[in-house]
């Protein structure tokens, strides 16, 4: 399992990076952030992607907020999700205690300004904690007025599409991705598959525009929707190591073709590369889902028959 300090270590890259323009901000006046993070968590690679995607407009801290690990199961008498098969779970046995200040319900990505931190007014105006990794996004790029390269479109119709769009492979691909993993039936688990698949096969459709680019709609350079999936992109291919090789995405359609050199696009993005989490140690991390043991709120409420999506804040709470 993950102690804190494995975590900070295996986010050094994006960290340092981080610090390092901390020290430019006192003299540029650029907002700066308290991120509060997980260096495994997609959800919170997203909030990763959209602070680096800007990372000449912003400085931020990260605080690694979550830490695992595993105990003797405690099977029908976890009244929260159903029971699990193994003799082991595994548990969030850390939460940081400034995520849990700012987000009583200790999820991340969590980020906060510097005056709330601080408790400092010297700093500016208190405001309110920014949750929710799709609203991240948005929320980061709004902070730096688009930047150098928006990652919301200007036009409030290609807004809407987007985060319709958004939404679309949050429910159809992300949360497909723990399907596969937290169900421990082979068919459920193929189903699961299936679903993910014809996602990102209708995903693969929308990588075309006039501005002929790789990315959705055919931009130049990403978006909220790319960014929305990417950090599962990323990590689908954990489903060969603990599923077997038929659960590969093929490239056997023309839409499948454009998905696989979309993900060649982001990864080949200097700033997309240096957020991804070192793969062996992920691989290790994943196999806590893989297994059913993980005891989040995803994996609960994965497990009691619902999609990730659908998590319930009180009924898959993992206080303990």
């Amino acid at each position: 399992s993950c102690s804190s300090l494995d975590s900070h270590a295996r986010s050094a890259r994006v960290m340092a990076a981080s610090v390092a323009r901390r020290a430019m901000s006192t003299m540029t006046k650029k907002p700066h952030l308290y991120y509060m993070s997980a260096w495994f968590c997609p959800f919170a690679h997203r909030a990763t992607l959209a602070l680096e995607h800007h990372g000449d407009h912003l400085t931020y801290e990260w605080i690694e907020a979550l830490g695992w690990e595993k105990r003797k199961a405690t099977g029908a008498s976890h009244e929260k999700g159903a029971s699990l098969a193994t003799e082991h779970e595994n548990w969030y046995h850390f939460k940081a205690p400034e995520l849990m200040k700012h987000n009583p319900l200790g999820m991340v990505p969590t980020l906060v300004s510097e005056a709330t931190y601080l408790e400092d007014d010297s700093r500016g105006p208190r405001k309110p904690p920014v949750r929710e990794s799709l609203v991240a996004i948005e929320f980061v790029d709004e902070l730096v007025n688009g930047g150098d390269a928006p990652i919301m479109p200007s036009c409030p119709y290609e807004r809407a599409r987007a985060r319709v769009a958004a939404d679309v492979v949050n429910k159809q691909i992300c949360s497909k991705y723990y399907h596969v993993l937290v169900r421990q039936d082979a068919n459920e688990q193929r189903e699961g598959f299936e679903a993910l698949l014809k996602g990102i096969e209708a995903f693969g459709g929308e990588l075309v525009g006039p501005a002929g680019g790789s990315f959705f709609g055919g931009a130049t350079s990403p978006g909220l929707v790319d960014y929305a999936l990417f950090p599962w992109a990323h990590r689908i291919p954990v489903f060969e190591h603990y599923r077997g090789a038929d659960f590969a995405i093929p490239k056997n359609t023309p839409n499948l073709a454009r998905y696989h050199d979309w993900l060649d696009a982001m990864h080949a993005l200097p700033h997309v590369k240096k957020t991804c989490p070192p793969w062996d140690d992920y691989l290790a991390h994943i196999g806590r889902y893989a297994d059913g043991s993980a005891r989040s709120k995803v994996a609960n409420a994965v497990r009691d028959g619902r999609d990730a999506h659908q998590y319930d804040d009180e009924k898959d709470d993992t206080a303990h």
